[in-house]
């Protein structure tokens, strides 16, 4: 009886659902590449138990969703990995197979409205993956967050009392950061760039070089510039690219698309020269090869 009313005040609409609630609704998203990751769940809190799992709370072999009342859900706008594993694009209802002396299940169900007392069963449909609770400070409210991004992905992470469960995240590049040899050679050498200043007129004038290195064109100021350093170009269309620029570690880490655009000119089907544009279509320099 309890159950059913619980049920009902649930699915109410607004104003009657409207409530102070012990396990408040929350939500993370985050948008990498184009990629949107979106979960949303509610925060329940240790509320000064000090152990949740294995305990009646969260019991050993329980499937459980990660939040409280309606199932917690991840809802990718493209289709992503987790731990390496294809997770098509769409909502999910979010679950774990807690253990105590194994390695946790993490489960995404195609059925994203779910009540967390009535967990699917297993099915060919769900996306299931193993994943190893780690040791972690005590956390009082559930929370998931994406604490750890790269270019290509990022860490989804849930935490809650002593437990962090990683999630390693990679979704589909929007660009091919590499570039073919044979048409690198179009393009390598040597230029002399030319700024506009703000009436139109040359200002300053600087060496610039074209390389290929690891399979990908670059581009360098000569003395470097101080943001830039040595950045990849990146085609985005026919003799059109924007700027990739390096890390310390050596990964791209910011693609300055729409911000710049170098685009080359040809005559008689040899690159001669090329312009660099802002956002707005401004002119910032003309580089002409030697």
């Amino acid at each position: 009886m309890i159950r059913n009313v619980l049920l009902l005040l649930m699915s109410m609409p607004f104003p009657l659902a409207a409530q102070i609630r012990a396990s408040e609704i929350g939500s993370m998203s985050q948008t990498i590449d184009g990629t949107v990751i979106t979960v949303e769940y509610s925060r329940p809190r240790a509320r000064g138990r000090d152990t949740i799992f294995g305990t009646k709370a969260v019991r050993w072999d329980e499937t459980w969703t990660p939040g409280a009342n309606w199932a917690t859900t991840l809802d990718v706008s493209k289709p992503v990995t987790i731990n390496g594993t294809p997770v098509a694009k769409g909502k999910y209802s979010v679950w774990m197979k807690v253990r105590q002396n194994e390695p946790w299940t993490f489960i995404l169900e195609p059925d994203s409205h779910r009540y967390h007392m009535y967990p699917p069963d297993s099915s060919a449909s769900q996306i299931r993956v193993a994943v190893k609770p780690e040791a972690n400070p005590f956390t009082d409210v559930l929370t998931w967050s994406m604490p750890e991004m790269r270019m290509d992905g990022g860490t989804l992470e849930f935490r809650w009392e002593r437990v962090r469960i990683p999630l390693d995240v990679t979704v589909q590049p929007s660009l091919v950061m590499t570039f073919p040899a044979n048409e690198a050679r179009d393009y390598v050498g040597e230029y002399r760039f030319v700024e506009a200043d703000s009436t139109g007129k040359d200002g300053k004038v600087s060496a610039f070089t074209i390389s290929y290195e690891d399979n990908t064109l670059k581009g360098r100021w000569t003395p470097d510039d101080p943001y830039m350093k040595k950045f990849a170009f990146i085609r985005v269309g026919p003799d059109l690219f924007v700027p990739g620029v390096y890390d310390q570690s050596g990964k791209i880490y910011e693609v300055l698309k729409p911000d710049f655009t170098a685009e080359f000119k040809r005559t008689n089907g040899r690159v001669t020269s090329f312009t660099l544009r802002d956002m707005e279509d401004n002119l910032w320099g003309t580089g002409t090869r030697k």
